[in-house]
């Protein structure tokens, strides 16, 4: 007895064939939609990383302290002034003697202008206004999208103003070891020196009053500067005492009550 099995052989409708194609469109137009929310998330992130370490080459970094005072001021540090491009903060303007950079490096990756290049690819903008009211400093990324779309942009301003920056107050006091004053006259005179980044050279900025028991400077960039204390008896050819220190001067706190210690006891 011979059995026989009929297999009966069923194609794929074209309902079926649509059906199929539509759950494959949806899970593709998911997944693209979910790798270009990835790949923004990660240009923001990239552009945000940027923005906050230009502003903090510039201005230094609040954080960096060495034996209890501030280390770190950034460009306006070195220079007492704000770069006027971002280009400063990589190539020596010329005739510049105090410029200590460059103050940020591309990585490997990037080519030499790296790092004023956002994540899409364009460049970072710079811009201060001083003389405005609502005065402002910042960094901005226009976020790929250009100048008209406002809602893409990224904007990172600056933790200082400009008057915070560059016009501060130094004063403070010159007293012997014992912390007396000087007893100046005819033949006993003072000086005291500040010096300070200015126009690309270190200023130095002279105070000679008799008696110039205390001292004051204004406009005074932030950043650590020198003050030198000259206390000298007769002339020609005068017996010199001096004290050196070097201050830090905060950004709008500026560095008041310094006292400049002369290591001899006044007569």
């Amino acid at each position: 007895m011979t059995t026989h099995i009929h297999r009966q052989d069923r194609g794929v409708t074209l309902l079926e064939l649509l059906v199929v194609l539509m759950i494959l469109s949806i899970v593709l137009t998911a997944a693209v939609r979910t790798w270009d929310v990835t790949l923004e998330r990660g240009r923001a992130q990239t552009t945000a990383q940027k923005l906050n370490q230009l502003v903090k080459v510039i201005v230094g970094e609040s954080d960096y302290i060495v034996a209890g005072q501030r280390a770190d001021f950034g460009f306006v540090g070195d220079e007492g002034r704000l770069p006027s491009s971002l280009q400063e903060l990589v190539v020596r303007p010329d005739g510049d003697s105090v410029w200590r950079g460059p103050y940020i490096r591309s990585t490997f990756n990037q080519s030499a202008d790296g790092y004023r290049i956002d994540g899409w690819g364009d460049t970072i903008i710079y811009g201060y206004q001083v003389y405005k009211v609502g005065e402002s400093l910042w960094v901005r990324s226009y976020g790929g999208r250009g100048v008209a779309d406002r809602s893409r942009w990224q904007t990172l301003s600056f933790p200082y103003t400009y008057g915070a920056l560059t016009q501060n107050e130094v004063q403070g006091t010159i007293v012997d070891i014992r912390g007396n004053p000087p007893p100046l006259g005819e033949y006993l005179k003072l000086r005291v020196r500040l010096y300070y980044p200015k126009g690309g050279v270190v200023f130095n900025d002279e105070k000679s009053e008799d008696p110039a028991v205390r001292f004051q400077y204004f406009s005074i960039p932030q950043g650590t500067h020198r003050i030198v204390a000259l206390y000298y008896w007769g002339l020609p050819g005068p017996e010199v005492d001096s004290a050196v220190q070097d201050v830090p001067v905060y950004p709008g706190v500026g560095a008041r009550g310094i006292v400049m210690r002369i290591p001899r006891e006044w007569p």
